[in-house]
């Protein structure tokens, strides 16, 4: 329920600092209305490190040790993929060594001598969590495992992460091999910036190079959100003993993007389900203000002045804001009257005012220019 602070419009002029208005590229979004929308707590998830991020909006929605270094399992080739991306050409013809196709774990099942493109390394890396094609990779772009770690710690200084480090390309444990759920988040969002990432871990299944032996090679994501939540994109999942299970998921639905990363948990799809719902369910644009709505009346002795939105005032907040907002009338530090949309006592919106004031009653000398005119017709004077 939207609670109303009227403020009467005197000649008193009060400086504001103006909320960010929402984008013109983001009216496709539908609106909410105000009324009847029931807050919605956080779920509780199994988690020890998790943040929910509105990319839409460039919002933190909730989180929980967001910025705790932590061990990051597979999620580690993210980092590998952009690397590669930035510094190799998809067409590169990658030859496997001993040393790659031996990695173990989660592999392709790379056989030494082969020859790969790279195009398809990276697609049994994002997808398949191939640990050998990581070292492939890696030995290919930067001529041995240590110089394309140097490179993944560069790339990390230079997109700004503050709580990671990388000793592999592949996210075994190791000391020293850590992230944080916001970190992770920063690394996806520069992925899916990139077409071809976007596209990789947003595919279900794929066929890859046969075996020296003739045998076809399929391989399905590990992300099993693809297929189980609507409107999924994609991104990374990984486990190791000391991680746990983690995911850096995104999804979208309604123009709205939104990341739910989570580290150290024991259930990982449902964890990740759980945020993303809750995202897109207790947050939203939400209408406060439609244009031409009548947003006050102040009688005066000549009749009512009403206050007119100038146009649509749409806010983003989370269901628990909207029940709080408050409409403030004022005057700018322009002189021009404006309503302020208040959550808490922070402005989160504002739109101008027209002022409309009531017709003028005729005076007594209309009142006998009317009447004579009126004689006049009546008469037939001219």
């Amino acid at each position: 329920m939207i609670r109303r602070i009227i403020v009467l419009l005197t000649a008193l002029s009060v400086v504001l600092s103006p909320a960010a208005p929402v984008e013109a590229s983001l009216a496709s979004i539908p609106t909410r209305p105000l009324e009847g929308f029931a807050p919605l707590s956080p779920p509780e998830v199994t988690a020890e490190a998790w943040l929910l991020w509105d990319d839409t909006f460039d919002r933190e929605l909730a989180s929980l040790n967001p910025d705790q270094a932590r061990p990051m399992a597979s999620t580690t080739k993210m980092m590998t993929a952009l690397v590669a991306l930035e510094s190799a050409d998809l067409d590169d013809e990658v030859v496997v060594s001993p040393s790659a196709a031996a990695v173990g774990e989660s592999e392709i099942d790379l056989v030494p001598g082969e020859t790969w493109r790279l195009e398809d390394l990276l697609r049994a890396l994002l997808m398949r969590s191939a640990n050998d094609a990581a070292l492939a990779i890696a030995e290919h772009v930067a001529g041995s495992e240590a110089g394309f770690v140097r490179m993944m710690n560069d790339l990390a200084t230079e997109i700004g992460l503050e709580n990671s480090h990388f000793m592999n390309p592949h996210g075994l444990d190791a000391e020293g091999h850590f992230a944080s759920a916001r970190d992770l988040l920063n690394i996806a969002i520069s992925g899916m910036e990139n077409p071809v990432f976007a596209d990789i871990v947003g595919t279900r299944s794929s066929t890859f190079p046969d075996e020296p032996n003739g045998e076809e090679r399929v391989a399905v994501t590990t992300n099993a959100l693809l297929s189980t939540f609507e409107g999924a994109l994609g991104i990374k999942t990984g486990f190791t003993n000391g991680a746990g299970l983690t995911i850096v998921s995104a999804a979208e639905r309604d123009g709205r993007r939104l990341y739910a990363v989570v580290m150290g948990s024991t259930d990982h799809f449902a964890d990740a389900s759980a945020l993303l719902r809750y995202g897109f369910s207790a947050f939203g644009l939400f209408n406060v203000v439609a244009k031409g709505q009548i947003v006050a009346s102040q009688r005066g002795p000549s009749g009512t002045t009403d206050a007119i939105a100038q146009d649509d005032l749409d806010v983003f907040a989370s269901s628990e804001d909207a029940e709080e907002i408050d409409l403030v009338i004022e005057y700018s530090e322009d002189g021009e009257p404006v309503v302020i949309v208040e959550a808490g006592e922070e402005e989160i919106g504002r739109i101008g005012l027209d002022l409309v004031e009531p017709a003028p009653l005729p005076g007594i000398g209309d009142a006998f220019a009317w009447a004579s005119a009126y004689w006049d017709w009546l008469w037939g004077n001219d």
